[in-house]
């Protein structure tokens, strides 16, 4: 056996089934000096007690204790239990390899171990035939118990203390058959009054329950599903509330006393089984339609392991340490080798194969496995023909650049280094510049031309679907479309196309505005506009209120004359991005209502609405500062075109 000292072992190791192998591997010492080994082995019989050798007994011998249902406590402190194990079929086979592993060349060859190990099995015995609990097991309850360990400490709390009380407890525990009924009766000792020493007693035989697989089965074999068992783990390990309505009534007050409690002992228990059961090939997805060949299935494996993770993990440190990590990365790895990964890209386009790959990178876990998937990534963006492949099943313009900024979107989102990003996001927006300049595909929309509405349009959509690589190509795609969309001729044509469309104006304009948003070249939303207007006609302001209203424009403040509008404007001075006033009005005009606008707020756009347009009228409200002017009468159209033109200036 090892000596582990007090403390759980580093790297708590589990296994799917007694495999000595794959244990004599772990438990070698070459991963240290020589001193560091001499240290981890057993050379007395205390040493046999420590928690480390409890745990490790419980990994060796599962078999053993759990046909029993006793812990390896209970094996220790109990005489009838050490003559079975003596006699058990395997016995002389695990005392052979843990002397292969435990020798020492130059110190201790395999052979003298075996004795080692075989006199120190023989001192335990005697010390259990000397110190055992005799007599019929003790009725222990919280007080009872906190008694007498306080009974059993008071000469001090050494090792014969120690084996006083595991002795006492040994008995109390073999009365019960199960491992749930034992796990019961441990909880009910735990209280405010027990002492240090009798509350790590009782938690380290937890925890060797929590380490014993038929412990395991008894306790949440009630759980269907790998990962849902694991999870329940993971959440009674950090001690949370189980809020499962079928969770038995033991398993709440396990959660409870892991949360109130250290609980090193009970925890170290909980990842032993977490990692025996990682060491195993059951799945975390279910298995009704497993295709080990089908990205799907192992892209539900990989996301299932991530998630999993994820939910192994509280307050930044993660259930197992190290030892989790390994062999999380050692299922990814499994899952996605290089034989499957060939199998998976097989026959599959060259941007399929970057897609699967990127989708393989966004969620492989692990050293091995990334490093894997990041190599077969790479040399993908490093062919040489890396151009002529991606454009072979990407047979038109469209489809080409879209293929570029798609993987260069992944690029950016994926785990590369920051250097890898760079030099690949930037190489992808080479390519796609060199073929948009080569094809002439940016002429059709040149700033001296003026395309159809239907072309600015293409492009814009374009630019919302992110089919422009980041960089020099979609930094000219959006200089253009927003040239273009500005301008009086491409936003008359627009509103000329849905001139004879009475119905749903306001909302095929804010979906206009809304694509245009996307492509990174935003017109202004019409619904975020506070407009005031002001007419002394009824029927004209009812008009110009309709067509604001099929823009999308929902608050307008409308004015029966200059004075009411004056009154509306003062005091809300900041309030409104554009002022729509009739020229001819009672009581103030609206070139006074003008000079009174202009006098807080020069810069506010202000179309005045006319039925004179004569020079003179036009030049005195021009050296007043009026943005723009519209005589009457105007069809919506041009309405809709002036404001656009002037809330965008």
């Amino acid at each position: 056996m090892t000596n582990p000292g007090d403390a759980p072992p580093a790297g708590p190791r589990g296994l799917d089934s007694y495999d000595v192998d794959a244990l004599l591997i772990e438990l070698g010492a070459d991963d240290g000096s020589a001193e560091e080994a001499e240290r981890n082995v057993c050379q007395t019989v205390e040493d046999l007690y420590s928690s480390r050798s409890r745990f490790q007994m419980a990994e060796l011998l599962d078999e053993f204790l759990d046909g029993r249902r006793i812990t390896p406590t209970e094996l220790l402190h109990t005489v009838e239990p050490q003559r079975q194990l003596d006699g058990w079929y395997r016995h002389g086979g695990v005392l052979d390899r843990l002397a292969q592993a435990q020798s020492l060349p130059g110190r201790r060859t395999p052979a003298q171990r075996l004795d080692e190990l075989k006199r120190l099995e023989q001192e335990a015995m005697v010390l259990t035939v000397q110190r055992a609990h005799k007599g019929s097991p003790p009725a222990f309850d919280a007080r009872t118990f906190a008694a007498a360990v306080s009974s059993a400490t008071r000469g001090g709390a050494g090792f014969g203390a120690r084996f006083a009380i595991d002795a006492v407890l040994a008995a109390w525990l073999g009365e019960s058959g199960s491992f749930e009924v034992k796990l019961m009766r441990l909880l009910s000792l735990d209280g405010d009054a027990l002492p240090p020493l009798g509350a790590e007693v009782i938690d380290q035989v937890i925890g060797e329950i929590l380490a014993s697989p038929a412990g395991v089965e008894e306790l949440f074999g009630w759980v269907e599903g790998l990962r849902p068992s694991l999870e329940m783990l993971a959440q009674v390990w950090r001690g949370e509330a189980v809020a499962h309505p079928h969770t038995p009534p033991v398993i709440r007050r396990l959660a409870a006393y892991i949360g109130a409690r250290e609980a090193r002992f009970a925890r170290h228990g909980l990842e032993v089984t977490l990692h025996r059961a990682l060491l195993g090939d059951g799945r975390l997805t279910p298995g009704n339609s497993y295709d080990a060949r089908s990205i799907a299935t192992v892209m539900d494996e990989l996301l299932a392991l991530g998630a999993l993770a994820g939910k192994l993990r509280a307050h930044g440190v993660l259930m197992g340490g190290e030892r989790t990590v390994q062999l999380l990365d050692r299922r990814a790895a499994l899952l996605l080798n290089e034989e499957r990964l060939d199998a998976i890209m097989k026959g599959k386009s060259h941007h399929a194969r970057l897609i699967d790959l990127f989708t393989f990178e966004s969620v492989a876990f692990g050293e091995a496995s990334r490093k894997m998937i990041v190599g077969a990534l790479l040399r993908q963006l490093d062919a040489r023909d890396f151009t002529q492949r991606l454009f072979e099943h990407a047979r038109t313009p469209r489809a080409r650049i879209k293929a570029l900024a798609d993987i260069q979107r992944r690029v950016r989102q994926s785990g590369l280094s920051d250097a890898q990003k760079d030099k690949y996001a930037r190489m992808l927006d080479d390519i796609q510049h060199t073929y948009l300049r080569t094809n002439r595909i940016f002429a059709r929309i040149a700033k001296d031309k003026a395309p159809a509405v239907d072309v600015v349009m293409e492009f814009a959509s374009l630019c919302a679907e992110g089919a422009f690589t980041e960089g020099k190509c979609a930094a000219a795609a959006r200089e253009l479309v927003g040239h273009h969309v500005r301008s009086t001729a491409f936003l008359r044509g627009y509103l000329t196309r849905w001139k004879n469309e009475t119905e749903g104006r306001a909302e095929r304009f804010a979906q206009f505005f809304g694509t245009l948003a996307v492509a990174g070249t935003p017109l202004r939303d019409m619904g975020t506009l506070h407009v005031l207007l002001a007419d002394d006609e009824p029927a004209a302001r009812a008009y110009v209120e309709m067509i604001l209203r099929d823009l999308g424009i929902a608050d307008v403040t409308v004015a029966e004359d200059g004075q009411l509008a004056l009154a509306a404007f003062e005091g809300r001075e900041s309030h409104y991005d554009l002022i729509i006033c009739d020229w001819k009005m009672p009581r103030l005009s609206g070139l006074e209502f003008l000079k009174h606008v202009r006098a807080v707020q020069p810069d506010l756009p202000f179309l005045m609405v006319t039925a004179l347009a004569t020079m003179i009228a036009v030049e005195e409200a021009l050296a007043h500062d009026v943005t723009a002017y519209i005589a009457k009468p105007f069809s919506p159209e041009q309405l809709e075109e002036k404001i656009l033109v002037l809330v965008n200036r």
